[in-house]
């Protein structure tokens, strides 16, 4: 029996596959062309297989240039680990049953012109450690549940249409090391639970309409390589201490907020910093001059405020 339910399983893949195709409408490069029963699916271009049962564990189609809507019944592959469909033209909302995909661990959509919201069924990948979904139409606010997903690394979802507040509950996301909502309509603070992401690499919230202050947690994380908060309406000082932890930091952009008080010498601690951008706020007193010691600096940006002592060199 167990063999005759492997190939049902078979059957099923394949089923879902040929369906994921007839959702699609344009295919210029014909990458689809060879999805047709004269060659195991397994062969398909873009289809990864189990080794033993030859199930379908990754459908990779990046950057193809595929037109269309996506199948209901790709949530029929229910050993699927990775969908990446980044870089296409696929439209509609996702109608994918996320539950039915337990053990997918790396969901890429970035680059499309996906519409409605964050399926709530996503909730059910417990093991997913890769969620980018930029660069769409996507709506709503953003959704809590995706503080449960525990094993999540990457999360982009930037680029959309996203309102409401940051979840406070995105600080029990420990193994988080890129975090990206940048171009949305976020509102509200930025939570001071960030503070307790660790592995933080890469932050950043620009192009939103956050307000208050930022939180000098965040500058305790030394695993920082980039901190970008540029276009929001954030407002206060800058902890004396910013730069203190931030060893790693290449990339900070400050610009286009309501910031006050002086600029913290402590960011040349960053020595490896090669971007700071920190014009068209309310920064007054000197520039430290211990900017200078910066040498792998290759843009400073601090224009519009009311600094003094501009350096000659």
């Amino acid at each position: 029996v167990p063999s005759a339910l492997l190939s049902l399983s078979n059957v099923t893949d394949q089923f879902a596959l040929l369906s994921f195709k007839s959702f699609v409408i344009r295919d210029p490069y014909n990458v689809l062309s060879n999805w047709n029963s004269n060659i195991s699916f397994c062969d398909w271009n873009g289809v990864s297989c189990s080794h033993g049962s030859q199930r379908v564990v990754a459908l990779n189609l990046s950057g193809k240039a595929l037109e269309g809507t996506l199948s209901p019944y790709i949530s029929n592959l229910s050993i699927l680990q990775v969908l990446d469909l980044s870089n296409n033209s696929f439209h509609g909302d996702l109608p994918i049953d996320f539950s039915r995909l337990p053990q997918l661990e790396n969901l890429s959509i970035r680059k499309n012109n996906f519409e409605g919201l964050i399926p709530q069924t996503v909730n059910h990948c417990r093991g997913l450690q890769r969620l980018s979904a930029g660069e769409n139409q996507i709506h709503g606010s953003i959704p809590k549940f995706l503080g449960n997903l525990s094993e999540l690394k990457h999360l982009n979802i930037g680029g959309n249409r996203l309102t409401g507040t940051i979840p406070v509950a995105f600080a029990n996301l420990t193994k988080l090391q890129w975090f990206d909502i940048s171009e949305n309509q976020i509102q509200g603070n930025i939570p001071a639970e960030f503070g307790s992401l660790t592995h933080l690499m890469g932050f950043n919230v620009e192009i939103n309409n956050l307000t208050g202050t930022l939180p000098e947690s965040l500058f305790n994380l030394s695993a920082l390589l980039g901190l970008s908060f540029m276009d929001n309406q954030l407002t206060g000082h800058l902890p004396k201490d910013g730069g203190r932890f931030l060893a790693n930091l290449i990339y900070l952009s400050l610009s286009d907020n309501n910031f006050d008080g002086p600029f913290p010498p402590s960011f040349s601690n960053a020595t490896g910093l090669q971007y700071i951008g920190a014009g068209a706020n309310k920064f007054s007193g000197p520039i430290p001059l211990e900017l200078g010691s910066l040498t792998q600096l290759r843009q400073l940006y601090l224009q519009s405020n009311m600094l003094t002592n501009v350096p000659g060199n």
